[in-house]
């Protein structure tokens, strides 16, 4: 659902990387979570509690990366980024390695983001399921844009799509993670190719996908539909 936070659109060419430089612009993209998620939070104190796990008993695994954690926040403190983003990093690794703690495992740690992931596509899954698209609800929260717009017939097979493309991602992320639970080493691999730059890959070429299939079904924009026109539309042709 990431890509719906996209202000603005691509340029007309529809370039890959002009639709990824709006991403990285937008207002909403610096609100979303994987934004708040850096490196140190995404994979350093994954791959160094796994690392660490393999030379160490469980406990001491712990501490050390708890250290690290902290010298992490102090480190973006020192940088004077955002407060709540430094708290949302440390806090997020912190309730991983007590949940990695509780279960006795070091594939406790990666179990706060299994449960998310498949959460999130459980959730899109029965949207799809009852005809309202979770996509809708999280485009419609940001533009403001008429719900019964999404809703057109000619409108909402696009926002299907895209959310069927995510709840399918989401999935096969959650479930090869379930899969290899036993294995923290391929956990920490899964979380290393599946970070926010992978997340931002996926969000960009599904918006684009999105605004295409938009042109295609031929619908009317906002404006239009907003104005009741009649067709034939011009269609959306800025943002999704």
């Amino acid at each position: 659902f990431f890509f719906l936070m996209i202000r603005r659109p691509p340029r007309s060419t529809h370039c890959i990387s002009a639709a990824a430089s709006d991403v990285y612009k937008s207002q909403e993209y610096k609100e979303l979570p994987i934004a708040n998620e850096n490196f140190l939070d995404a994979i350093l104190a994954p791959v160094f509690f796994v690392t660490i796990s393999r030379f160490q008993d469980l406990q001491t695994s712990i501490i050390l990366t708890g250290i690290l954690i902290m010298f992490t926040f102090l480190y973006r403190i020192l940088r004077k980024e955002p407060l709540r983003n430094s708290l949302i990093g440390v806090g997020g690794a912190s309730i991983a390695l007590l949940i990695a703690q509780i279960q006795g495992t070091a594939s406790g740690f990666f179990l706060p983001g299994i449960i998310r992931d498949l959460s999130v596509a459980l959730i899109g899954f029965i949207s799809i399921l009852l005809g309202r698209p979770f996509t809708i609800y999280t485009s419609k929260s940001i533009r403001g844009w008429p719900l019964d717009w999404f809703l057109h017939k000619n409108v909402k097979p696009a926002y299907r799509e895209v959310a069927t493309i995510w709840v399918i991602f989401l999935s096969i992320k959650g479930l090869l993670q379930l899969y290899f639970f036993s294995s923290p080493e391929i956990l920490a691999i899964i979380k290393l190719a599946t970070s926010n730059q992978t997340t931002i890959a996926l969000l960009v070429l599904t918006y684009i996908y999105g605004q295409r299939k938009l042109i295609k079904l031929g619908g009317p924009s906002v404006e239009e539909f907003k104005n009741k026109v009649p067709p034939p539309w011009s269609g959306q042709k800025s943002g999704f």
